[in-house]
């Protein structure tokens, strides 16, 4: 005896039958080429992937070569894609526009990608990676009023003196972003909501604390150089810029390839930051540790400055002994009054 569902009659499929939020969530998982070829499966499906909230195209969308005229023809292909899926699209939002393609040079028509997404001002959240650190973000990029997360990658950051606030950022990435100490500050100042930040910090000239706090932030990734007095002032600023700080992160870069600067023997002492209060921060990591003394400096004052610190991991560059780790752990114990639930490499 054949089964047949009764809230299925006969002359329709399962497929057409689905929920339009399912629908929805079966287009977000596929990749956007395979999601508009939906469209021949029933008349329902015919227009769903126009209203899909995430739209990310990637290098799999193209067939890379080395050939000039075969990576123009592709980047021509992709551009195209991308315009037709905006055009047509007709949801009330898009979640995530996501354009991780590298090595076709789209910086001008990234300009336009962005020009039209700040027309619709739909966007929550934003990926775009440049090949040029020179591709300056267009004025419209500051005019995405939405955006909740932004990822960034190789290119100038000039907020015109028109921009007013990301009112409703709460994560940002910036990835060899190019923008100066005077702007960074400005910039940071009109994001209120941040909670995630990460961003490679080269800095110099930063105040001992920005204008104004980002009371909201809670983890902090930031690419640093450790033997540069510049920019450990400059992670200084950022740490007491933010009070409510729950984790940290470092990625040392370069430490072993520059010359260690010159600096007063009591730089990081804390007693010179009386006013550093990280009250709430349970973790802080540390990776390509090279155990320079400014680096030891830099752990411990945070380490003395913060009372509920739980976990602390050192992921030295180099591959150490138990002996060599021991003796670095113990000497971190020692200048730490608070018990440490773990502290490793």
């Amino acid at each position: 005896m054949e089964y047949q569902n009764p809230r299925c009659p006969n002359n329709l499929d399962i497929i057409s039958t689905l929920p339009q939020n399912i629908i929805e969530e079966i287009l977000s998982l596929m990749p956007i080429q395979y999601a508009m070829r939906t469209s021949v499966l029933s008349k329902k499906w015919q227009y769903c992937w126009r209203s899909m909230p995430k739209l990310v195209f990637t290098n799999d969308m193209v067939a890379m070569s080395s050939n000039h005229l075969s990576r123009q023809l592709n980047k021509y292909k992709l551009v195209n894609a991308i315009f037709h899926v905006l055009l047509l699209h007709n949801g009330p939002t898009i979640l995530e526009f996501d354009c991780s393609v590298v090595h076709l040079h789209m910086e001008s028509e990234f300009a336009q990608i962005i020009s039209y997404l700040a027309r619709e001002n739909t966007v929550k959240q934003l990926f775009i990676f440049s090949d040029k650190r020179s591709f300056k973000l267009p004025v419209s990029f500051f005019a995405l009023q939405g955006l909740e997360v932004v990822h960034l990658e190789n290119c100038t950051l000039e907020p015109p003196l028109t921009f007013n606030r990301f009112s409703s950022l709460t994560s940002m990435t910036f990835d060899n972003v190019e923008v100066s100490t005077q702007m960074l500050q400005r910039f940071l100042s009109k994001c209120p909501q941040l909670v995630n930040l990460h961003f490679c910090l080269s800095a110099a000239g930063m105040p001992r604390k920005l204008p104004a706090s980002l009371v909201h932030l809670k983890n902090l990734f930031l690419d640093v150089c450790m033997a540069e007095k510049n920019e450990i002032s400059a992670v200084l600023c950022m740490i007491m810029s933010s009070p409510l700080l729950e984790k940290i992160d470092f990625l040392m870069w370069d430490n072993e390839k520059l010359p260690v600067q010159q600096t007063p023997t009591n730089f990081l002492d804390p007693g010179n930051y009386s006013d550093l209060k990280l009250d709430h921060l349970e973790a802080l990591q540390i990776e390509n540790y090279s155990n320079l003394r400014l680096e030891m400096e830099f752990v411990k004052l945070i380490m003395d400055k913060s009372p509920v610190l739980k976990k602390v991991r050192l992921k030295h560059r180099l591959i150490l002994s138990v002996n060599e780790e021991l003796e670095i752990l113990s000497h971190f114990r020692r200048h730490h009054l608070v018990l440490l639930e773990e502290v490793n490499f």
